[in-house]
């Protein structure tokens, strides 16, 4: 008489259990034709770059090589007419040193509003948040014809510190700064601590996930920009890599495979840092909340 009561709530786990299981089908499902719709245009740029150029153009599409080949990579490595490893290293300086000197600036901006009491705190506040709704193309020409009052055209100057001042960095580390309780800057202001030393010692040793987030956000930024280098990097020797790579497609002919095999590379660097810093990447969102 005793053994049915016992072997119901048994059941009743499985049974919940199994429910989960086949509701979490049509989700797993549609993740993954989500995973192929964007890993597809990846895979399209591995396979273009390990074609031979006549296969590149093909029809119909083939989606694997019918002869692979490391020609395109050879090709742009070793091409007379392409500066790769200068476009690679230009991209790499600019957005490291970008990425270091927007840091600097969001968090000596974001600590006052963040943290200091001081009239017209949140007016400061909300007018730099205000900025990010212009467009960027729109400071473009008044920007560039700064740059050339400056003698700073075809420089690094002109391609690192135009858009350093960050309004989304600011925002982002003012929301993190805010949720740092108040009683560790207190007991660092009895020591003896001012405010850079709390800055210093205090705050930024536990804002590591959100500067490790916006320093990849700034990096990714500055290694994909192509208008604004463009414009200001007139000689080869000072392109960066997205811009370099458009050589391989001019006006009657595209080279597809060069063109791939340089895009393949010139990711690697990106895919590197967000596979580095993917554990601060998800904390630094997560701890990021809307407070006041």
């Amino acid at each position: 008489m005793m053994a049915a009561p016992l072997e119901a709530p048994q059941a009743r786990p499985r049974s919940a259990r199994r429910w989960r299981r086949v509701r979490d089908v049509p989700r797993f499902i549609l993740l993954l034709i989500l995973a192929v719709i964007f890993l597809a245009p990846l895979y399209w740029m591995l396979s273009t770059s390990f074609k031979p150029e006549a296969e590149t153009i093909s029809i119909p599409v083939q989606w694997i090589p019918a002869h692979p080949t490391l020609e395109n990579y050879l090709e742009i490595i070793n091409s007379p007419d392409g500066k790769l490893l200068r476009w690679t290293w230009n991209s790499f300086f600019v957005a490291t040193a970008f990425t270091l000197a927007s840091l600097t600036l969001c968090v000596l901006a974001a600590y006052p509003l963040a943290r200091m009491r001081f009239r017209g705190r949140n007016v400061w506040f909300w007018f730099i948040l205000s900025s990010m709704m212009i467009p960027g193309i729109v400071t473009l020409i008044p920007t560039y014809i700064m740059m050339l009052n400056f003698n700073w055209i075809d420089t690094y100057h002109a391609l690192i510190w135009p858009g350093v001042a960050n309004a989304f960095g600011v925002f982002l580390l003012r929301q993190f700064f805010i949720g740092i309780p108040r009683e560790l800057e207190e007991a660092a202001r009895i020591d003896g601590a001012n405010s850079l030393q709390i800055l210093w010692n205090v705050i930024l040793p536990l804002s590591i996930p959100v500067l490790v987030t916006l320093g990849v956000f700034n990096f990714m930024g500055s290694w994909n920009n192509y208008v604004w280098p463009l414009y200001v990097a007139t000689s080869p020797e000072m392109q960066t890599l997205p811009v370099g790579l458009t050589s391989f497609s001019q006006r009657y002919v595209t080279e597809y495979g060069k063109l791939m095999a340089g895009t393949a590379l010139a990711s690697i660097p990106v895919l590197v840092a967000y596979l580095l810093a993917q554990r601060y990447l998800v904390q630094g969102i997560a701890l990021t909340g809307m407070k006041e």
